[in-house]
């Protein structure tokens, strides 16, 4: 009921005004368009200011989100600068696996991507958190449909790298663990 009660609360405060913040690798690219048909603002990767609006962000499981980060820029040609100068040499050799890359990064690099940064950052001052599959329902709440059939999937990141293996997995979810326990809440606490 409290949550019920914080969206009537913020809707009749900003008359239905939303604004969308775009946490890297959280299904935004898919969303922008979506959000733009709708007349709605995306402030892209910039973080919500208070009482500007309505902030709503999309989160995802920070393993998955890490993992999707690490094959969408080892499917470009070149590194980007804040990629780590002595892993620089993956690029040309393909064969060189998702796990072995990144256990050749220290924690510190791990954590220094661009514009990427933790969940927690990007969840700063935003009002609504949810995961991608409740967009549709948050947005006929404020008074939005759209037909999901239009919009497909996009930038979906190939696994040309592999998945991560189970040890991976573990050091993500350890280095990312206050993002871990806000995505827990959030799916715990749909929309």
């Amino acid at each position: 009921m409290y949550l019920i009660n914080k969206l009537e609360e913020l809707r009749n405060k900003f008359k239905n005004n939303l604004i969308f913040i775009h946490t890297p690798k959280c299904a935004g690219t898919y969303v922008k368009p979506i959000l733009s048909h709708l007349g709605i603002k995306n402030k892209g990767h910039n973080q919500a200011i208070k009482n500007e609006g309505i902030n709503f962000t999309i989160v995802r499981n920070p393993i998955e989100r890490f993992e999707s980060l690490m094959n969408y820029r080892l499917g470009h040609q070149y590194p980007r600068n804040d990629w780590p100068e002595n892993l620089k040499h993956v690029y040309k050799n393909k064969n060189i696996t998702l796990n072995e890359i990144v256990s050749k990064m220290t924690d510190a690099q791990i954590l220094e991507f661009s514009p990427y940064k933790t969940l927690i950052y990007w969840t700063k001052n935003v009002d609504i958190i949810i995961t991608i599959d409740e967009l549709p329902r948050l947005l006929e709440y404020f008074g939005y449909k759209y037909d999901e059939n239009l919009f497909k999937k996009s930038n979906v990141s190939e696994k040309l790298r592999g998945k991560f293996n189970e040890k991976t997995k573990k050091r993500i979810k350890n280095l990312f663990n206050y993002d871990m326990l806000l995505y827990n809440k959030v799916i715990k606490t749909p929309y």
